[in-house]
């Protein structure tokens, strides 16, 4: 079946299908036979579109390793608060449409042109929805996933060779980088994208579910946190207190001790002392 185009392929099948229920008139009704021939080839159309996305990051990352530039593989960096806000509202987006790809990938140009493409693939799955092709696609997703992290772990293996030429530590960096952002961040995603792609809908009120309990998670630990800290705040400020009039106390007592040795030490001096000698000389001049 020489057809590139999916929105060709659905023409094509919505005119195959109307001449086959035609043909029930005649007892020749062929609509069953025509899954199997329209949905390998809708497989076909949509995973191409995905190796397209893997064989051009593989082609980025060993033409960056060969020639040790290591800008390629760096974009702009987005605000935390912001990928946050939108990671928050993907989470609301999964009941109605395709979650917005996160801004974090902006920083990784190789893993956004790869999100890209899968997404091209997804949009291609909806111009022309075959149930009949989901168990295939489902299993090309598995194994474009388990391609991807062999390119990133083969990657990561080769820029860690003693020798590397070039940007060999920035090259290093952004292996690491990109192989924790597919297992955290790409994975997850492009696993939702596909289930909402489907319309599996239970599936995406699920997700949104847990989006909504992380929120709470999160929002509740801060707020434990805070609490915690309140808590310290308040038990050193009572020990600094506790301290500071024991300070104080000490400081009255050393004080009062203080004035008491001196009393002392005053009436010693005022007392004077009268010679023995002097009296037995009295005493025997009189005699």
């Amino acid at each position: 079946m020489h057809i590139n185009d999916t929105a060709a392929l659905r023409d094509a099948l919505d005119a195959s299908s109307f001449f086959a229920s035609s043909m029930g008139r005649v007892g020749a009704d062929f609509q069953s036979l025509l899954g199997p021939i329209f949905e390998p080839r809708l497989s076909e159309m949509i995973t191409g579109h995905w190796n397209d996305g893997l064989n051009s990051m593989t082609e980025t990352l060993r033409a960056c390793r060969d020639g040790g530039i290591a800008a390629p593989l760096y974009g702009t960096e987005t605000s935390a608060g912001k990928d946050e806000q939108d990671t928050s509202d993907a989470g609301e987006m999964l009941s109605s449409r395709t979650p917005a790809p996160p801004r974090k990938l902006l920083a990784i140009p190789p893993l956004a042109r790869f999100v890209n493409a899968y997404l091209n693939g997804l949009n291609e799955l909806r111009r022309c929805l075959l149930p009949g092709a989901f168990p295939a696609l489902r299993m090309a997703h598995n194994k474009l996933v388990a391609d991807v992290k062999m390119a990133l772990q083969t990657n990561e293996r080769v820029v860690l060779t003693p020798g590397l030429r070039g940007e060999a530590t920035q090259l290093r960096e952004a292996a690491s980088k990109m192989k924790t952002e597919f297992d955290k961040c790409v994975e997850p995603y492009m696993s939702s994208c596909l289930e909402v792609a489907f319309g599996s809908l239970d599936f995406a009120l699920i997700e949104a579910e847990k989006a909504r309990a992380v929120e709470e998670a999160k929002a509740a630990a801060l707020a434990a946190e805070k609490a915690e800290a309140e808590r310290l705040r308040i038990e050193r400020e009572r020990a600094e207190e506790q301290a500071r009039l024991a300070a104080e106390a000490k400081a009255v007592r050393d004080a009062a001790e203080a004035e008491q040795e001196n009393a002392a030490n005053e009436d010693s001096i005022s007392e004077p002392e009268i010679p023995a000698t002097a009296n037995s000389d009295l005493t025997g001049k009189y005699d």
